[in-house]
């Protein structure tokens, strides 16, 4: 069996235990409450729970198909980013969750559904200027919780998903289904990284989008995760967020010998492969000349498990003996 195929059968794996895990829980959490209150601080908030939620809004859609894996696809009464691709393991919970919005929904939906909790995969999930600012929320009663990769220091590494996914585990009442989900992306990872052993990582420019000034992956976020798992060596490895703007001229000064494309937007990733093609510093790069391009979906670089299948995207297409 291929090691993408392992991979799949374990996400596979991941998903039955934790929906069967879930839902079980999630049958018997209806009334009762925790033996004692579970606490959590969450990106230096703390959060008091006396009870498992039960009506959940996930702001995010790669928030939700986490949620799906837990097991409490059940007690998400309302989503944001409803016209999102599911994967295939979350296809059918996904499609049976409402949606409130294309993208956020505005806090006077969120309150029509009298939520016990709100879970953000990013830090404009809760922008303040659109009135969803977690402070807002805590002075109605209603807790949030925000992925770590988007508050203070970021994902530095990932010890932090399992912390979150462990934090959410306990608050939900659904710890080890949560603990399998965690372990599929550890293990994934892990696989990869016995692949890579010894191998000197490959300079990679990882182009988001932008064509005046490019934006690109910063050091704290699941692109640098990605990067350090898949035998690339991000070269901008600088800045206090998951994204950070930058020049041509810097771009081509680092000589980047491969380039990560994300695929999303109204740009084709072939669009923005053509665009790299003729971009006078870019065309001088040792990526370009090449044609070493790599195309990877916007939607794993995110901190869920999809995040394993990038790693091995670009590792498999960086170091293709490795495999």
């Amino acid at each position: 069996m291929s090691r993408s195929a392992r991979i799949a059968v374990l996400a596979a794996a991941v998903l039955l235990a934790g929906c069967s895990r879930g839902d079980s829980l999630t049958e018997s959490a209806q009334s009762a409450q925790f033996d004692q209150p579970v606490e959590v601080t969450n990106c230096d908030t703390l959060q008091r729970f006396d009870s498992p939620p039960q009506r959940i809004i996930s702001m995010n859609d790669h928030v939700t198909e986490v949620l799906i894996e837990m097991g409490v696809a059940d007690r998400i009464v309302g989503m944001g980013y409803r016209n999102a691709v599911p994967t295939p393991e979350t296809a059918d919970k996904f499609a049976s969750i409402d949606g409130l919005a294309d993208e956020y929904p505005t806090k006077e939906q969120i309150l029509d559904l009298d939520p016990d909790l709100v879970v953000g995969g990013m830090r404009s999930a809760f922008d303040d200027k659109e009135g969803r600012s977690r402070a807002s929320f805590a002075e109605l009663g209603i807790p949030t919780f925000l992925f770590s990769e988007y508050c203070g220091a970021g994902l530095a590494d990932i010890g932090m998903l399992e912390t979150d996914y462990a934090q959410l585990g306990d608050i939900l009442g659904v710890a080890d289904a949560a603990r399998d989900v965690t372990d599929g992306v550890v293990s994934g990872l892990a696989e990869i990284d016995d692949a890579l052993a010894g191998v000197a990582p490959t300079p990679t420019f990882f182009y988001d989008s932008g064509e005046n000034e490019p934006t690109t992956i910063g050091s704290v976020g699941v692109g640098q995760l990605i990067a350090d798992h898949a035998g690339a060596e991000n070269i901008f490895p600088e800045g206090d967020r998951p994204y950070l703007g930058t020049t041509w001229e810097l771009v081509g000064e680092r000589a980047p010998e491969a380039v990560v494309v994300l695929d999303y937007g109204v740009t084709s990733a072939q669009g923005k492969i053509d665009f790299l093609k003729s971009q006078p510093i870019m065309a001088t790069t040792p990526a370009v000349q090449r044609g070493n391009f790599v195309v990877v979906p916007l939607d794993d670089f995110f901190q869920s498990p999809r995040l394993v299948g990038s790693a091995e995207t670009i590792a498999r297409a960086l170091h293709p003996d490795r495999f």
